[in-house]
């Protein structure tokens, strides 16, 4: 297997890491203890997966998800953690556009040709029969962006990029080693799997992983209970947060929120209800390793809390102008290597600009616009990219359109976004059909519940019998 380090933290690092760690709605697992990984990786490895094989991972939040993406990298495979309630038939596409050599879930989907079926220490692993070349490399982890390029798309970092981005994005928010934090995003999201327990890992902290899904009450108790000092939410949760006006809990140190923006007035609605609380607003996307500026609204005036702060350490932004504002454009050492898979609508353009700049490292086109005022402070203004979010998760409009444009009768597709009265994103899906017979609304609706996850279904489908109307 040769080496067994995973980037600057040893395998012994990651055993009392995961020791120290705790399930919320998980009883403990059997690659606990002492050279846990290490024996983890051995049964990974024993598979005779080919060197650098992409290995997906489609388990719920847990501690033991965590052990297996661990082991799967020192077995000398690629790890890519991919939501557990994927449908089957997205499964097969992902994994045809991916390359990837293997399936590791709790229970292996039905309908999935697999070559072959292992037991990994309880978990059920299928193995994708394949002649096509591996894309993938020892020493590298993918995370997939099924928000902004499509749900068959990810990118390649190297391991070491994403664990300093974690050292990165730890400094910015003042995590430290007594920390114990809360996780309660699906860990398949860059924001939970990177700013969350790759800097915990990092800091020598304590990891609590919850959710999802989220209920204001329990993610409260859990902070109470489990002595929780640092936490991380998405706007959509915060909302929910301030809709019920409970109190947070006095062990919570740090709150950072993240994912999206989140209105100025809901940050001084947020900073009110933790009187003398620290509260950091960040910004990221995956395709930069994920996290790119952080501001400590706490010690900031009232007139920046519309910011998402400055960038981090080594890290360059630069905003170019395009029609409609100007585009932010990213300079790190902590950005994707490459993409991998199918991306689809506007992400299909280049991501890594090296045109006229500095020879060497890239720029990463993020598709956001952006204004910057004079001491550097950065604020976000709208998107160029075909994403919303929406329920609390990125969603690619165009894969959205493209899998509806593939449903009996119908010719093309279009989606609408708009937002309710809560402030939340929301949007519609007109299906444009050839002539006035057709399934129905509810049909179509079923038919997309089948092949759409729940935060990518849209709020309101229209029929159009005119398909010419579509432009």
């Amino acid at each position: 297997m040769g080496t067994m380090d995973c980037g600057s933290v040893t395998l012994a690092d990651i055993d009392a890491f995961l020791a120290a760690s705790a399930d919320i709605r998980h009883d403990s697992d059997p690659v606990r203890g002492a050279h846990a990984v290490e024996v983890l990786a051995g049964q990974w490895h024993a598979l005779n997966l080919p060197a650098g094989a992409l290995v997906l991972l489609a388990m719920p939040n847990s501690v033991r998800l965590l052990a297996h993406c661990f082991a799967v990298s020192a077995a000398g495979y690629v790890p890519a953690l991919i939501p557990p309630n994927t449908p089957s038939l997205r499964l097969r596409e992902l994994m045809a556009a991916l390359g990837a050599r293997a399936l590791g879930a709790l229970r292996l989907p039905r309908g999935m040709d697999f070559g072959r079926r292992h037991d990994v220490s309880g978990l059920a692993v299928g193995r994708f029969e394949t002649d096509g070349p591996v894309r993938t490399r020892p020493g590298e982890h993918v995370l997939l962006t099924s928000g902004t390029s499509g749900f068959a798309s990810g990118c390649v970092f190297d391991r070491g990029a994403l664990l300093r981005n974690a050292a990165r994005h730890a400094a910015s928010i003042g995590q430290t080693g007594p920390d114990t934090v809360l996780v309660n995003l699906p860990l398949h999201f860059s924001f939970a799997l990177v700013a969350q327990a790759l800097a915990t890992l990092q800091a020598g902290g304590r990891l609590i992983i919850g959710g999802p899904p989220f209920h204001p009450r329990s993610y409260m108790r859990s902070i109470a209970d489990h002595g929780v000092t640092l936490s991380s939410l998405t706007p959509v949760l915060v909302r929910a947060l301030l809709h019920e006006k409970r109190a947070f809990p006095a062990s919570l140190r740090i709150l950072t929120v993240g994912g999206d923006s989140l209105p100025a007035d809901q940050v001084r609605a947020l900073l009110a209800a933790r009187p003398g609380g620290a509260l950091y607003l960040t910004y990221g996307l995956t395709q930069a390793g994920p996290r790119v500026s952080t501001l400590a609204a706490h010690r900031e005036p009232a007139a920046r809390h519309g910011s998402v702060g400055l960038p981090l350490r080594d890290t360059e932004a630069v905003l170019a102008p395009v029609p409609g504002g100007r585009e932010l454009l990213v300079r790190s050492d902590t950005l994707m290597k490459r993409r991998i898979g199918a991306p689809e609508g506007a992400s299909r353009r280049v991501d890594l600009d090296r045109d006229g700049r500095d020879a060497g490292t890239a720029f990463l086109r993020t598709g956001d616009l952006f204004e910057q005022d004079g001491d550097g402070y950065l604020y976000f203004r709208g998107r160029l990219s075909d994403f919303v979010v929406h329920r609390g998760e990125k969603v690619c409009l165009a894969s959205v359109r493209r899998i509806a444009a593939e449903l009996p009768r119908v010719h093309s597709a279009a989606t609408r976004v708009s937002t309710d009265r809560a402030g939340n994103t929301c949007f519609a899906l007109t299906l444009y059909v050839a002539k006035t017979q057709h399934p129905g609304v509810e049909a179509y609706r079923a038919r997309l519940g089948r092949l759409l996850r729940r935060n990518e279904m849209p709020d309101r489908i229209e029929v159009t019998a005119n398909a010419d109307q579509h432009k």
